[in-house]
C-alpha cells in the first residue's frame, strides 16, 4: 500500500481517548480520518481535542460517505460484534478491543469473516506486545520446556469502582483524558458481559491460549459478585486440547497503592516459565539448569498501550509481518469465558462447546 492506511476510531471513551486516539495520531505511519460514537457530545469534544476532521454517530454513516482501510472498534463489549461485523463486511480492516466479544458464536463468526474477506483482525490485547510475552510465545513454539503440563495463573487488579457503577472514585487515580468510563461501561451485565472475568481474565486467559496454542475443552469456575451485579472474585480450573491442565485466580478489589499481580507460570515436561505480565519479566529454565531471563524496561514494553492500534496499521501495511493478538486464539478466550460464566451459574463442569 504506497498511501498512508485511513483509520477510523469507533467509540470516543476513556480507553479510546486515553490510548487509541492519541497513539494514531501521532503515527506517521496512518491517517486518522474520523471519529464514531452516537455521543454528540462525547465525540465533538475528542474532534476538537484531537483535531480530528470528522465525526459520525453510526459506522454506517462514515462508510458512505469515505473510504476507510482500518477501523478501532473500542465500544461497550456488547456492542464489539455488529460494529465488527459491519465493518468487515465492507472490507475494512480491524482491531477490537477486548473483550473480543461476549459471546463465543459471534467471536467465531468475525473471525470466519475476516478469513473470507481477506483482511485483517486482531485483538486489544495490551501484554502481548511486550518483548516479554513475545519470547514466552517464542520459548513454547519452540518447545524449550517441552510438553505443557500445567499453567497457573494470577490476575489481581483494581477494577471494583467501575463494577459498582461509580468510575469517578477512579478520577484522582487514573487522570483521564477527557472522560471516565460510562457507569454502565462495566456495572451493567448486559453491555459488558460480566465482570471481572470479562474486564480482566480476559487479559490472561488470552495470553494464556495464545502462548500455548491449544483451545480450552472444561472449564469449572467459581464466582463470587458479593453486593454487585457483575463477578468481582473469580476461580477457575481447566482443561486444554493437548492434556494440559491449568487455574486461574483472579480479583479486582485492590485498592490505590495496591501493586497489581499478574503473574502466570507454565510448567512443562523439559523446565518451566514464569511470566510476570504487570512488570513484563520472564524467566525461563530447562531441566539442564540452563536459565534466561527477560526483564521490562519502562511502560512502554511493560504496559504498551499505544501498540495495539498502531499494530492494526502495521498489518496493513505490512510492517508487521505477526499478528501479536489474532482473532483466533481471541475466539478460544471468549469461548472459555462463555464456558465459565455457565459453570459458576450452574455449579458443574462445562464442556467448551466446538464452534
Amino acid at each position: 500500500m504506497s498511501a498512508k492506511p485511513k483509520i477510523a476510531v469507533v467509540g470516543t471513551g476513556w480507553w479510546s481517548t486515553e490510548f487509541h486516539i492519541p497513539s494514531l495520531k501521532k503515527y506517521a505511519d496512518c491517517e486518522l480520518v474520523a471519529l464514531v460514537d452516537p455521543n454528540v457530545e462525547k465525540r465533538r469534544k475528542a474532534e476538537e481535542m484531537f483535531e480530528v476532521p470528522a465525526g459520525f454517530a453510526t459506522v454506517s454513516e462514515a462508510l458512505a460517505v469515505m473510504q476507510l482501510d482500518g477501523a478501532i472498534v473500542a465500544t461497550p463489549s456488547a456492542l464489539h460484534h455488529p460494529v465488527a461485523k459491519e465493518l468487515i463486511e465492507n472490507g475494512v480492516h480491524v482491531m477490537v478491543e477486548k473483550p473480543f466479544t461476549t459471546i463465543a458464536a459471534d467471536a467465531h463468526e468475525l473471525v470466519k469473516l475476516a478469513e473470507q474477506k481477506s483482511v485483517h483482525l486482531t485483538v486489544g490485547y495490551t501484554f502481548q506486545h511486550t518483548n516479554a510475552a513475545k519470547a514466552l510465545k517464542r520459548a513454547l513454539d519452540n518447545d524449550e520446556i517441552g510438553e505443557i503440563l500445567l499453567v497457573n495463573g494470577l490476575f489481581a487488579s483494581m477494577a471494583e469502582a467501575y463494577y459498582r457503577g461509580v468510575p469517578e472514585l477512579y478520577k484522582g487515580i487514573f487522570k483521564w483524558a477527557i472522560t471516565g468510563p460510562d457507569p454502565e461501561t462495566f456495572s451493567d451485565p448486559k453491555l459488558s458481559g460480566g465482570g471481572q472475568g470479562q474486564t480482566q481474565v480476559s487479559h490472561a486467559i488470552g495470553m494464556i491460549l495464545y502462548a500455548i496454542n491449544q483451545r480450552a475443552t472444561q472449564v469449572a469456575a467459581f464466582m463470587e459478585k458479593r453486593d454487585l451485579s457483575v463477578d468481582l472474585i473469580d476461580a477457575m480450573a481447566f482443561t486444554c486440547e493437548a492434556n494440559t491442565i491449568g487455574n486461574m485466580g483472579s480479583t479486582g478489589n485492590l485498592r490505590d497503592g495496591d501493586k497489581h499481580q499478574q503473574e502466570f507460570r507454565y510448567y512443562g515436561t523439559k523446565g518451566y516459565i514464569l511470566h510476570d505480565m504487570r512488570d513484563g519479566q520472564l524467566l525461563v529454565r530447562n531441566d539442564k539448569g540452563h536459565q534466561y531471563e527477560i526483564t521490562g524496561k519502562d511502560v512502554g514494553d511493560t504496559y504498551p498501550a499505544l501498540e495495539t492500534s498502531r499494530h492494526l496499521v502495521d498489518l496493513i501495511t505490512g510492517k508487521a509481518k505477526t499478528n501479536l493478538a489474532p482473532g483466533l486464539q481471541a475466539a478460544w478466550a471468549v469461548e472459555f469465558l462463555e464456558a465459565a460464566y455457565e459453570s459458576a451459574a450452574t455449579n458443574t463442569i462445562v464442556k467448551v462447546k466446538n464452534q
